[in-house]
């Protein structure tokens, strides 16, 4: 999905917006800008307006002289219809939240909220940029700048810059692109969808460091393995746990993965089995990433109360490892006699609101199956529920045989 979309009006400008995309594609690429033309025949053109602006990062407005008066056949002014598309593009993209930016072209100037629909009364507050007849190529040099370094949208033909900057412009787009998936999983996760190998190469690249970095944080609760040896012994032990903790998390991911493409194709569409583990991978990394410090956070709240409490638990896990019985874990005296407060107990809510939080991320970047593949409703709900009977299923097999 494109993270620049344009949004105008064919009988007002036309021509401005044709050279816009045309500059911003020779700048950004054809794959990070979109405009209604790159719909295919016989599509749902509003669903599909609809996925590619809850997936845009920008979204540019193009106003021209005849924008705001533009009236149908009928003479109603086409704003003030609720199916208008151009209304709707514009609806759309504040509620969720994204950039919107006005661009005035052609001497246009920007309407006021009295002059809007009373939905549209924001976008009168949104800063506009102006590209002008007459210095063009400077204005446009500009927003593209703008979108650069403000949006962090990478660029196919960026300026040549030193090995510090190029650094520097790589962390800002991390950053960018980690507090994006963290507010905005949906978006991101269709952005990485333009089949390119690197979008698979991202997405492993977030899985492997989000595996990795939540064992790391579960370490540090824990502690480090082979506890008496030497300081090599021990750094040894870590890499080599560290190392297969890294290696399940990779097959569990596949094999999930894998039944849910299966799960899709039952439910009647069929995305392919690599664009499921891509969207799967940003799931179920950043659902670890939230459980491990979740966890870490609970676990030093009720070490603060009575210490060697993670130990214990830990050895009383080892022998139902393995056996069928169920593990009988350990009591917390302390807090059953009512000591938890202080900073134990604010680290314990801590802990227990990052789990809510982290379920709560779940099921907003669990849309982006369906708004990455373009699926229906009914259809998202029936693979969904088809893959989360898959590990009941297991269990129930494993409890009766085991």
């Amino acid at each position: 999905m494109a993270e620049i979309f344009l949004s105008y009006r064919r009988d007002d400008s036309t021509s401005a917006t044709g050279r816009l995309a045309d500059a911003l594609e020779a700048h950004f690429g054809d794959d990070r800008v979109f405009r209604d033309r790159e719909i295919g025949a016989g599509e749902n053109f509003v669903e599909a307006i609809r996925r590619s602006v809850g997936s845009a990062t920008v979204v540019l407005v193009v106003v021209g002289r005849h924008w705001l008066g533009a009236r149908d056949a009928s003479g109603q002014r086409r704003l003030d219809d609720p199916g208008d598309f151009v209304r709707l593009e514009i609806e759309l993209a504040l509620a969720a939240r994204a950039a919107v930016v006005p661009v005035l072209v052609e001497g246009a100037a920007m309407p006021s909220a009295a002059e809007l629909p009373p939905s549209l009364a924001e976008f009168s507050r949104c800063q506009a940029v102006e590209l002008s007849d007459a210095s063009w190529r400077r204005d446009v040099h500009a927003l593209t700048e703008t979108l650069r370094a403000r949006f962090a949208i990478d660029s196919d033909a960026a300026p040549p810059s030193t090995a510090a900057g190029s650094r520097t412009g790589a962390l800002t787009r991390v950053a960018s692109d980690m507090l994006d998936l963290a507010i905005h999983p949906k978006r991101l996760i269709a952005r990485r969808q333009t089949g390119r190998a690197s979008d698979y190469a991202r997405a492993l690249v977030f899985l492997a460091a989000a595996i990795l970095a939540g064992h790391v944080v579960l370490l540090l609760i824990v502690g480090p393995p082979g506890g008496g040896g030497s300081f090599a012994q021990a750094s040894a032990a870590t890499a080599g746990l560290l190392l297969a903790g890294e290696f399940i998390g990779i097959v569990v991911v596949a094999v999930f993965a894998s039944a849910l493409g299966l799960a899709w194709r039952i439910a009647g569409h069929r995305p392919g089995f690599a664009r499921v583990g891509l969207v799967f991978a940003y799931v179920y990394g950043g659902a670890w990433i939230g459980f491990c410090v979740g966890g870490a956070i609970l676990g030093a709240g009720v070490e603060l109360v009575d210490p060697g409490f993670v130990a214990r638990s830990i050895e009383a896990l080892r022998p139902s490892a393995s056996s069928s019985a169920p593990a009988a874990l350990p009591r917390v005296e302390r807090v059953n006699g009512g000591l938890m407060a202080g900073p134990a107990a604010l680290l314990v809510l801590l802990g227990y609101a990052l789990w809510i939080a982290t379920v709560v991320w779940c099921v907003a970047a669990w849309g982006a199956f369906r708004q990455s593949f373009g699926a229906t409703r009914a259809q998202a709900w029936i693979a969904t529920s088809l893959w989360l009977a898959l590990p009941a299923a297991l269990f129930g097999l494993g409890r009766h045989f085991g």
